[in-house]
C-alpha cells in the first residue's frame, strides 16, 4: 500500500499493520487494517473493543526500529502515562507530535477516565505529520506496547518505508 506525500518530494508507504491484545478477557481488535481510500490515498482504521472499564491508569511505551538485517531499534524508546500526557501535553514532546496527526481521527483526544473504546478511523498521513520526526531514508517499525493498571495488554506494529527523494 502505498501513500504519495502532497506537496513534497517525499514517498511514505505503509508495509503493514500487527495488532495483539494479550489477554482476550480485557481487549480486543475489532479493526486492524490499512485501506485504500483513493489513489495512492491509504487509511488506517484501528478499532480497539475495552471490556473491562473505565481505564484509570494508562500507559504506552513507543519504540522505534529500522530494518538492517531485521529490525533493530534506532531512535526512540520511550514510555509515558497517558493519563498525564493529557494534563501536560507540554511536558511530553514526543508523544505531542506522535499523538497531533490522530487528534482529528481519533476519539483518543481526553484524559482518563476511559469509559469507551478506542477508535481510529480513516487516518491519512501526510509530509507536516512527518516533519517533525528526524527519520532518514529506509524501512521502519513503529511498536506501541500497552498497560493499563500496570499490566500490559496489547500491542500495535507499524511497518513503514520513507523516502524524501521520490519525484512525483
Amino acid at each position: 500500500m502505498i501513500l504519495i506525500l502532497d506537496c513534497s518530494d517525499g514517498l511514505f508507504k505503509f508495509k503493514n499493520i500487527k495488532c495483539k491484545c494479550y489477554e482476550k478477557s480485557y481487549c480486543e481488535f475489532a479493526k486492524c487494517e490499512l485501506k485504500i481510500l483513493g489513489r495512492g490515498i491509504v487509511g488506517l482504521n484501528l478499532h480497539v473493543q475495552a471490556k473491562q472499564l473505565p481505564i484509570t491508569r494508562f500507559q504506552a511505551q513507543v519504540t522505534t526500529f529500522q530494518r538492517f538485517n531485521g529490525f533493530r531499534p534506532n531512535m526512540y524508546n520511550i514510555s509515558v502515562d497517558i493519563c498525564d500526557f493529557f494534563k501536560h501535553k507540554k511536558r511530553f514532546p514526543f508523544f505531542k507530535i506522535l499523538h497531533d496527526p490522530l487528534r482529528n481521527f481519533s476519539n483518543f483526544n481526553h484524559s482518563c477516565p476511559y469509559n469507551h473504546d478506542i477508535i481510529i478511523n480513516r487516518m491519512v498521513l501526510n509530509d507536516q505529520m512527518l516533519n517533525n520526526l528526524p527519520l532518514p531514508n529506509g524501512f521502519y517499525k513503529l511498536l506501541i506496547v500497552i498497560a493499563t493498571e500496570g499490566i500490559w495488554r496489547g500491542k500495535v506494529e507499524f511497518f513503514f518505508e520513507i523516502n524524501l527523494g521520490y519525484d512525483h
